[in-house]
């Protein structure tokens, strides 16, 4: 008994489905769907991926914290003169993946009290991470390293320095100064913040 003829006029084999696409197209859309799993696959992978590699190092703005704050209470506000630039210690929690050390030394700031609202930096130099002093006339800063030297806004009057001193966000709870504790890399000119 003859065969009959298939979807495009060729005969079907004895086991051949009758009028299913041709195999060309079943290759054809055997690929697209390999293809679109293979993206999928590899978007699954570069999600994580880039989250790793912008993390701090990019500047994220509170990459150090996990996205979190990190207020450190550092001086009651009753204790700091209007107008005079206090260097305070910031004293706090520090942490790594494991553990939580307490009453670690953080680092340093400049305060500077305005009425009731307050004004801090960091007292890392932008350059290379020296400690920012102030100066004897008390109406500027300076980095003995490599003389980089600041007014008491922070912007860089002479030096080296790629960027005005770090500015840190503050508040005033119950009478204490607390300061959003962060550190950035030196060497750059834009924020980048660092981990610890």
């Amino acid at each position: 008994m003859p065969h009959e003829p298939g979807a495009h006029g060729v005969p079907a084999g004895p086991g051949a489905p009758l009028g299913g696409p041709p195999p060309e197209e079943r290759r054809g859309a055997l690929k697209a769907l390999v293809a679109i799993g293979g993206l999928a696959y590899a978007g699954a992978l570069a999600a994580p991926a880039a989250t790793f590699l912008t993390g701090p190092a990019a500047g994220n703005a509170a990459a150090s914290t996990g996205g979190r704050e990190r207020w450190v209470r550092v001086a009651r506000l009753a204790d700091l003169p209007p107008g005079e630039p206090r260097r305070l210690k910031v004293v706090g929690e520090e942490r790594d993946a494991f553990t939580v050390a307490k009453d670690q030394m953080l680092g340093a700031i400049w305060v500077i009290r305005e009425g009731e609202k307050i004004r801090a930096m960091s007292a890392t130099c932008p350059h290379l991470g020296c400690g920012i002093e102030l100066n004897g006339d008390k109406k500027s800063f300076n980095c003995p390293c490599h003389a980089s030297r600041f007014t008491l806004s922070g912007v860089p009057e002479t030096g080296p320095s790629p960027r005005p001193m770090d500015p840190l966000a503050t508040r005033v709870v119950d009478g204490w100064v607390e300061v959003d504790f962060r550190r950035y890399r030196d060497g750059t000119a834009e924020l980048q913040e660092i981990a610890g």
